[in-house]
Parts: C-alpha cells; structure tokens; sequence
C-alpha cells in the first residue's frame, strides 16, 4: 500500500514512496539526553454498555466523560522534559495562526439581550458562518466553578465542536469497544490542553544507534562529492577476502529460507506461490491470514493444506505453520494491524506460540530454540507476489551477500512532514479514525531519532528477525511500537525506521528485489472511490495501491532483474503467471547448463568458458540511430545527446567533414565511431524474450510478434557515449499522453524505457514507440480522453493530425523553422526533417504520418591496426553484420 509517499523513480527506480516535504521551517533544536523517557497517559473511558444508543448520545456521553476525565485527571505525558536550546530561526514571511482569522464563538451576556439564544447552525450568517453565538448570564456573577460549569455545559459551547466531530466518527464507529477507545486516546489531547501539559509523544526520544550511515537530510543542498544516488544505491556485499570466515554461506546449497505470507482470499493462489517457490527441505513457510470473518474459509483451507503437505510421506519435518487461530490480525489497509500481523507471524516462525501456550516451558528467550524454524533469511510477501526469477537465481543472489545483510528499500532521506498532515489515528471496527495530530519524530526536533519511509516487504537476516519478533526490553523497538501504533500506513513508516536507527543499519542492501507499479491516487479514481484510502483531514488527500499485473506488462517485469513482483489477481489476469512459469523453468534449465559448464572446465583446470549470451544481448559496438528520410540528405539526422543536458535530439551524424565521403547505400554497412558528432552511439538491450527482432541488408530492424507480444520484444536503449553513458532512453517518465519530451534518465524497467520497433502494424515500419501498460489505458478511458496506448517517436507540427490536443499553443510571436510554408520538401511531399534539427524528439501517436519518424540502425566498428604493418588498417567489424549473429 502507499499513501502520501510518491515514487522518486528518476533517482531511484525501485521506489514506489518517498516522503512529504515540509510546508513551511519546524523549530529546531539541539539534541540532549533526557532526564527519563516520556509515558502514555493511562486514561481511560469506562462505560457499561446499557443498550444501543444514537450516535448523538454516544457522542455526547463519551463528551461528557472526555471532560469529567480531563478534570480528574493530571496527565503523565509530561513525566520527561527536553533539555534545549532553541536555535536562530531563519526569517520567514509573516503568518497568523492558520485558524485566527475566523472567530469561532461570541459570548452574549443573556441579561443584556433577553431575547437572545445559542446559534444554531440555520441560523448563521453566510458573513460570520464559522462564529457560533453563545447566549449566557453573566459569568461575573457567578462562582467559579458555577461559570465553568455554564461554559461547558451549554450545548453550543465549547464542548461542541468535539461533540460534532465525535458524532461523526461514531458513523464509522459503532460498536461500544470502539466508540470508547475513541473516547479514551480523543481524551489524551483534551486533557493535554486542560492541565497545560504535553500532548501524547511530545517528548519522545530514543538514542539512534546507527553510526553506519551517514544523516542526510537536506537532499537540495548535499555536501561537494555526494549525489543522491550515492545516498540511495546503498550496497552491502564487500568482497569476501575482506571480511572474516563465515560472513558468507560458502555453499548455497546450504541455504535455509522461510517465507513469511500474509494473505486474506484466494487460498489456491498461496498454495501456487508455495509451490513454486519450494526447494524440498531447503525452504520454510509461514502463512498469516486476515482475521476478519468473511476470511475465515481462506484459513480453513490452508490449514487443510498445511496439515496435508506436513504428512505427506517423505516430508522429515514441519514445514508449513500457520499463524493459530486466535493470533490472526483484522488487517486493514492503513492501519497498524498490518504490522502487528507480520510481527505475529514471525512470532510463529520462531515457535514463540508454543511458549505462550506453556509459559513454564524453558527455552522462550533464545532464537534457537527447539521449536523455531531453522532459516538464514526470511522473506516477507503478500500471497498476490509472485517470483520471476527462478529458485536458482533466487538462491543464489541472496547467497552472494552476507548471511547478516538485510534487504530494504527505504527512502534514505529523514521523514520530515508538516504537522497538518501527520495524525494521531485509532484502529478499531476495521477503520482508522483520526484524532488529532501526532508529533512527527526527526532528530532535528530533538527526537534522537528520525521517521523513514519504506516498503513493507523485505528480505531479512535471522538476527534482525529476532529482533523484531522479540524486541529486548527497554530496546528502540519496545517504545516505537507505541507510536506506530497511531501512524497511518504505519507498515511503511516502521521496517524501515527500526533497521536505519539502530545497529543494523550497517548491514542494509538497500534494494528489496520487489517489483511494484502503483496504480492512480484514489482521489483520481473515476466512479466510487474506496474512502478506506482517503482518511485525512483534506478529503482528496487519498492513498493507493499497486496495479495489477496483466499480460501486457510482462516485459517490463522480465527485463526488472528483481527476483519479486506484485500484485497478481488470478481471477483480475489468470494467463500471466502461467507465462512467468514458463520463462522461469527456462532460466532454471539455462543456469543449470551454465553451472555443468563451469563445474567441467574447472575441474580440467582450465579458465572459466565465455557463457552463451543472453538471447536479449545485443552484439557489437553499438548502433547509430538514423532518420530514414535524411540518409540521402548532406548531413544526415541521427538520435543523439548534446554536449550537456539529458534531452534527446535530432541532430546531425557526423562530423562536418564525413559526409562527403559516404558512398551510396552506406547504411547498409558500419560506421567509424571516431567519425560521429557528439554522442550518436545508442545501446540496444536488454530486450524481453516473446518476438524476434533481426537487423536486415537495409539497415532496419525487422520485428517478428511472440506468441503474447503483439509488439514483439521490448527493449531498453542506453546512451554509448559521454558523461551520461548507460542511462536510459526514457518518455519524460510517466507522460501517458502524445507530446512527452524525450530524456535520458538512470534506468528503471519501467514502462516508459522500454522501446519496441514498428512493422507495420502497431506502429510504422522502422519506427519506435512505447506502449502503455493496459490500466492506464483504461484509465483514460474511463476519463472519456482519447486514448493512445502505442506513442512513436517523432517530431511536431509536420503530421497529419490535429496536435492541438496534446501540444501547447505557443504564445512566441517568433515562428519556428517548419512553421513556413515556403520550405525544402522531399518528394513525397514533407518538409524535410533538416528544419527539425537541434530540436527535442517527443512522442506522437504512431497513427500520426509524418510526425513519426522512421529509422535505420547502422552498427558501429572500431578501427585497429596491425603491430606488424603501422600503415595496414584493419576494421573489427562486429558479428552484428554477419547472418546469424542479427538476432538481438
């Protein structure tokens, strides 16, 4: 799930979150040790349950209780105080208090006006509709205690505006246990407020014990010699003559996994994912289901299943638990059962479920105990994950780390969100319900610690599953675990704090090989929206969950290089993983092949063979790109880079001086790569599997349609040259309509970076176009927008259709080269593509003549010379030319 945290995917492509950036400067404070640890205030609202009452009277009575409690009670949220400083505050625009400039209540003295009477809200004046007037005697006459009492008891006094909010949340709310626990944590601020003391958390503070990973907060203005990436692309798997014996499992065939599934429908898709995944007596399972009713024949089943397959004859050991019965979690999208359902989870994994069931037992306080499963990392998933990779490379991967490494991704820049979006929510009734705001945790308010975003699902070490699963007292975990509590979309804001504030920061791989691509923000959603996802304060600040996958989608997960993918829905797309499954048991067989290989030079001493390319690889130096149409022009345009900047440009070949010596039909052979002009040498590849693609005499590429791949295979198109060599051809990320400027950005395996080649059908032959994924064409659809789900590479203002849709008037009085009539034409008519020179490449649809572009592909050579003979020149011309080796 993601809610308020948007993907950075130019910086890091695995990220589906990130954090909000401050509305405005938090005051700062320097960081001191407090005198003792801040305390949750112990009130609570007791109330017997008599009948069914309206939600009015619900209100009103946890109302009164809320304010009888403040008054009884003094609070303990103020047991510790923070010993600072308060730095200089840099100057700001001036500002009044966000709600001042509205009067929320006018006291009438009732003597002075006899016929006046509390407001309502009919009564209000459009000029004053936020100022409630308030009829009473005059306070002056009165006992203390008689005024306040008059203040308070008055139902339009101050009372009322919690009155009103109660009275909505006890909608949502209806059971007793709910409306009081709102009643209890709602009362926790009131009586903040009534003895003038901390509200819940203020004084939170824990030491951050990671000393690993330097603190960046402030990703605008990074010291000289660190980038974000350097931040971001965090590694840990050091070479293993540097560390010490045992740091890495020498034999992976010894290595121990279990996975840990949390999951509410569908039984027989975890029973395919167990399966799939299986390495007899090498791989473990845990299966946590929702504990919510209505998936109670989910557990039924798997429990079936489980007993079942531990049975099975063969089977020397447990090796499929489900979490009991009565320790399933009410999970809820948002709320902190999900993270209480994984850590319950691990609690079975470590057999901790015997030792509550006999507490007398000895053996609770160890991670070796008889009744914990054997593992060396656990896997943390959704039943709507599937793998892509094989068991194999699954293994193996996660063998090439160190047996402590840790795989997450987080967003590694503090979490520092303005106060008006950080709320103090309860779980109950299976909804969350905002109370109030909640102090956001970050080292530079004198928390000690800082909040980071991260994904829920991980790869994790045996010792830092340990942790989690039985926190030692007096630990980060023990007191974190309170303020998660009231966190919305807690499980992305807790995994991840926990690992980067203690001592096994240093041990993060910060890449949780998951692939995700989330679907539209709930607020966007066309039709009825799922209000489960839009809690806050402002109702379109909503969240969202991933896409499902469906079989259009299938090269960018192929081409992803992570080991996981999600969500998949069998009944949403059933054909899909059927596909992967195929692809997978081919991987399986082909590092097989590749290890009796190795095994059998090795073993006749002699140096490991060069392995068999990729089916994908592109062979050679490189490719030209050249607009078809200009390969009898001067100069002839090419897809190349400028001296700086990331923008894509028709610009020209080669140098000023080459083209006279090009000789007719010179794409049909090699380019000299010292000939070109500034960066022309694009990679071609990776490239998915389903299709064909295979350069002919002519320079173009012909495209051959898989047997799901209408389009054939899709590929990444990397720059070959300059400061910006290997990032990747991208359209302007995201845009999912005609007019998206073409960039190149780091890489990410997303849809926008991945190219297929025009015969004809789909697009025109020898163009190049991206395609996008299915849902977001739905997704237009249903908006009544006219869709174009296959966007070409081209150029403005010289196709036949009407660009007004999609391109900008330009309001310049000055024209641009092609806007003339009075112009160089081809034969056939078009302006030539020599007015587009310099000019930014951008998509078009691919039904658009004349704004696509179409395109040969001339490889490069690279020139050597004989040691014998200094005058000889003898090219190394590339297989590429050669019949067999055009296949991509």
């Amino acid at each position: 799930m993601l809610f308020f945290f948007e993907s950075i995917t130019r910086t890091f492509p695995r990220g589906a979150v990130s954090t909000i950036e401050d509305e405005e400067d938090a005051d700062v404070y320097e960081e001191k040790q407090l005198e003792e640890l801040a305390k949750t205030s112990n009130t609570v609202v007791v109330d017997e349950q008599t009948g069914k009452k309206s939600e009015e009277e619900e209100a009103q009575s946890a109302t009164d209780a809320i304010i009888t409690t403040t008054s009884e009670n003094t609070t303990q949220n103020n047991a510790a105080t923070t010993i600072a400083e308060e730095k200089k505050k840099t100057m700001r625009v001036p500002r009044i208090w966000e709600s001042n400039a509205d009067a929320v209540m006018k006291i009438i003295d009732r003597d002075d006006h006899d016929d006046s009477e509390d407001s309502s809200d009919d009564e209000e004046g459009s000029d004053d509709k936020h100022t409630t007037y308030l009829s009473l005697p005059n306070l002056a006459d009165l006992q203390p205690d008689e005024a306040a009492h008059e203040i308070l008891s008055s139902s339009a006094g101050i009372p009322s505006g919690l009155h009103k909010r109660l009275t909505t949340m006890y909608k949502k709310a209806t059971s007793h246990e709910c409306r009081a626990k709102i009643a209890e944590h709602m009362a926790l601020f009131v009586n903040g407020l009534a003895e003038e003391t901390k509200f819940p958390f203020d004084d939170f503070y824990f030491p951050n014990t990671c000393a690993a990973i330097p603190r960046y907060a402030d990703w605008e203005n990074l010291p000289a010699g660190v980038s974000i990436q350097d931040i971001q692309y965090r590694v840990y798997q050091p070479p293993k003559e540097t560390v010490p014996e045992g740091t890495y499992l020498e034999n992976v065939d010894e290595l121990q996994l279990v996975y840990v599934i949390l999951t509410h429908d569908q039984p027989e898709a975890t029973i395919r994912l167990i399966e799939s995944l299986n390495v007899s007596g090498k791989t473990k399972y845990v299966i946590h289901v929702d504990g919510k009713e209505k998936a109670d024949p989910t557990y039924e089943r798997l429990v079936e299943y489980a007993k079942e397959m531990n049975a099975k004859p063969g089977t020397k050991e447990e090796y499929i638990r489900m979490v009991p019965n009565e320790k399933r979690v009410r999970v809820n999208w948002g709320g902190y059962s999900m993270v209480e359902a994984t850590l319950m989870a691990l609690h079975t994994v470590f057999g901790l479920d015997y030792y509550d069931e006999h507490p007398d037992v000895a053996g609770r306080e160890v991670h070796d105990n008889p009744h914990a499963f054997a593992f060396h990392k656990l896997v943390h998933m959704a039943s709507t994950t599937y793998p892509l990779a094989s068991n194999t490379e699954i293994r193996d991967t996660l063998a090439s780390h160190p047996l402590d490494a840790n795989f997450l991704h987080i967003i590694l820049r503090p979490n520092n969100p303005h106060p008006s979006v950080w709320n103090y929510f309860v779980e109950c009734d299976d909804a969350l319900h905002r109370i109030y705001r909640l102090p956001a945790l970050n080292k530079d308010r004198g928390n000690g610690v800082d909040i980071y975003t991260s994904s829920q699902w991980f790869i994790i070490s045996r010792d830092f599953a340990w942790y989690l699963a039985s926190p030692p007292k007096d630990s980060f975990v023990e007191y974190y675990l309170k303020y998660i509590e009231h966190v919305v979309v807690a499980d992305e804001a807790f995994f991840g704090t926990v690992l980067r504030n203690t001592h096994f920061c240093a041990t993060l791989h910060n890449d949780n090989f998951l692939h995700l691509q989330f679907d539209r923000w709930e607020n966007e959603a066309v039709g009825p929206r799922d209000e489960r996802k839009c809690i806050m304060k402002q109702p379109n600040h909503c969240g969202r969950s991933p896409t499902t996958m469906t079989l259009d989608y299938m090269p960018v997960l192929e081409l992803s290089g992570d080991l996981f993918a999600r969500k998949f829905d069998d009944i949403v797309e059933p054909l899909i993983k059927d596909y992967i499954d195929l692809r997978r048991e081919k991987e399986e067989e082909r590092l097989k092949q590749e290890s009796a290989m190795v095994k059998e030079m090795k073993d006749k001493n002699e140096t490991e063979p060069d392995l068999p390319l990729e089916e994908w690889e592109f062979q050679g130096e490189g490719v030209m790109i050249v607009a078809k149409e200009t390969i009898g022009d001067i100069m002839p345009l090419c897809m190349g880079l400028g001296e700086d900047g990331n923008q894509v440009l028709l610009r020209p070949c080669f140098k000023e001086d080459v083209p006279s010596t090009l000789s007719a039909g010179w794409e049909e052979g090699a380019v000299i790569i010292e000939e070109i002009d500034g960066f022309n040498r694009w990679d071609i590849g990776p490239c998915s599997s389903d299709g064909e693609l295979k350069r002919n005499t002519t320079g173009e590429l012909e495209m051959i349609p898989g047997v799901y791949a209408e389009k054939g295979p899709s590929c990444g198109i990397k720059v070959g040259d300059g400061p910006r060599r290997g990032r990747c051809l991208d359209v302007e990320s995201e845009v999912t309509r005609p007019g998206g400027l073409l960039n190149v950005f780091p890489c990410a395996s997303k849809w926008y970076q991945l190219f297929s080649f025009g015969n004809g059908t789909i697009a025109p032959r020898g163009g190049i176009h991206a395609s996008l994924p299915l849902h977001m064409a739905r997704q237009q659809e249903k908006k009544d927008k006219e869709v174009h789900q296959h966007l070409c590479l081209g150029v403005v203002g010289r196709g036949n259709a009407d660009e007004s849709a999609w391109i900008d008037d330009d309001e310049s009085e000055d024209w641009d080269p092609w806007e003339y009539d009075d112009v160089e034409r081809y034969p056939n008519g078009r302006k030539t593509l020599q007015l587009w020179r310099g000019q930014q490449l951008q998509t078009t649809p691919c039904s658009n003549e004349g704004g696509v572009i179409e395109w040969f592909y001339i490889p490069f050579i690279v020139e050597t010379y004989d040691n014998e003979i200094t005058d000889e020149i003898t090219t190394d011309i590339s297989e590429e030319l050669g019949e067999t080796s055009e296949e991509l």
